[in-house]
C-alpha cells in the first residue's frame, strides 16, 4: 500500500502549504475537503499566483481502509525519522517527515469522537502562527495541548507528544491542526474545504475576495490545563461534550473501583472519548481553563 500526494506549484516562487488528511484512519472530513480542492485546482476554479501546495489526502491508508483510528499505533504521536521501522505507523511517519521538511506551513485535517464544532490548536510562539490559525475561519482555540501531554509522568517516551505539527514547527515552519468538529458531523468537511481556502490565501499562493472570506465576530480561547489518561476500567458520570463547562469538585468518571475523578478547578472537558471500553491506559480526557486570546512568547504556546 502507498501514500499519494499531490502538489500544485506556481511559475512564481513562494511559500510551501502542506495540507494533510485522515492522520486517523476513521477521520473523513479530512479526505473529503482535500478531494474537493484538488478537483476545483484541476478545473482552474483558484489560481496560484505564487509558491506551491502539497496535499496529502490520506495519511494513514490501511487504518482508513479499516475506519480505525489507527493500524499499529497512533501515527500523530512519535512522528519523528527512525532508522529503525517497526510499526507501520513509523515507516508511513518517515514519508510524512520528508513532506514536513518542506513544509513552510502545515494545515492538518482532523475530527473527533465526541458532539462538538470546529476549533484550532494553538502551538509555536511565532505571531505569524498565530495569525495563521486566526485566518482560517474558526472561533474556538485551544492551546498548551503539548505542556499538558508531556508533563504527565505516566508516559514512557518525552517525544510521544510529538505529531505533524509538532514536528513541522521543529523545522521552522508553522503550523495547527484544525478539529473540524464531531467525526459524524454534516459540515465537517466544509469547514476543512473553506479552512484551506483560508489557508491558501493567507499564505498568498490565491488571492479572493473580501465578500468570500468570512470571519467569526468573536474568538473564544482555551489552555490545557491537564491529561487523564484512563487508568483503570470505568465510565464517564455522563456522555461530555467537547468544551462542557465543569466547576471545581464536579464528579466527571468513576472507576469500578468506586475512586471518583472530579474537576480540579473551574474549566471545559476537552475531547473526551466516551466510548465505554475505551482502552485502559490512553487518552481518556483533556482538562483546560478559558483564557484571554494568548500573545507570542506567552508560556503554554510551544
Amino acid at each position: 500500500m502507498s501514500i499519494k500526494s499531490v502538489s500544485f506549484s506556481s511559475l512564481k516562487p513562494g511559500k510551501h502549504l502542506v495540507i494533510l488528511g485522515a492522520i486517523h484512519g476513521d477521520e473523513v472530513c479530512g479526505p473529503r475537503a482535500i478531494a474537493r480542492m484538488i478537483d476545483a485546482l484541476n478545473k482552474n476554479m483558484f489560481e496560484l499566483r505564487q509558491g506551491s501546495i502539497t496535499f496529502v489526502p490520506i495519511c494513514n491508508p490501511k487504518a482508513y481502509a479499516l475506519n480505525e483510528r489507527f493500524f499499529d499505533r497512533n501515527l500523530n504521536r512519535k512522528l519523528y525519522p527512525k532508522d529503525e521501522t517497526i510499526d507501520y505507523e513509523d515507516k508511513i511517519g518517515n514519508i510524512l517527515c520528508k513532506i514536513l521538511d518542506q513544509a513552510d506551513a502545515l494545515l492538518d485535517l482532523h475530527s473527533y469522537q465526541s458532539p462538538g464544532g470546529p476549533f484550532c490548536f494553538l502551538g509555536g510562539s511565532s505571531q505569524e502562527e498565530i495569525d495563521f490559525c486566526k485566518s482560517l475561519g474558526v472561533s474556538d482555540f485551544i492551546y498548551g495541548w503539548e505542556d499538558a501531554f508531556s508533563k504527565n509522568d505516566k508516559l514512557e517516551d518525552p517525544r510521544q507528544s510529538m505529531g505533524t505539527t509538532e514536528y513541522t514547527r521543529s523545522k521552522g515552519g508553522i503550523a495547527t491542526t484544525l478539529e473540524c468538529g464531531q467525526h459524524l458531523n454534516a459540515d465537517n468537511a466544509n469547514i476543512g474545504y473553506r479552512a484551506i481556502i483560508n489557508a491558501m490565501a493567507y499564505m498568498n499562493l490565491i488571492e479572493i475576495p473580501r465578500n468570500q472570506t468570512k470571519k467569526p465576530q468573536k474568538h473564544s480561547c482555551f489552555k490545557m490545563d491537564q491529561l487523564f489518561l484512563k487508568e483503570a476500567p470505568g465510565k464517564f458520570v455522563k456522555p461530555w461534550k467537547h468544551l462542557d463547562k465543569v466547576q471545581k469538585g464536579d464528579t466527571l468518571a468513576i472507576y469500578e473501583s468506586g475512586q471518583q475523578l472530579t474537576a480540579p478547578k473551574d474549566g471545559v472537558i476537552v475531547l473526551p472519548k466516551n466510548h465505554p471500553e475505551h482502552v485502559v491506559g490512553t487518552e481518556w480526557f483533556f482538562f483546560a481553563v478559558e483564557t484571554p486570546f494568548p500573545q507570542a512568547g506567552d508560556a503554554g504556546i510551544n
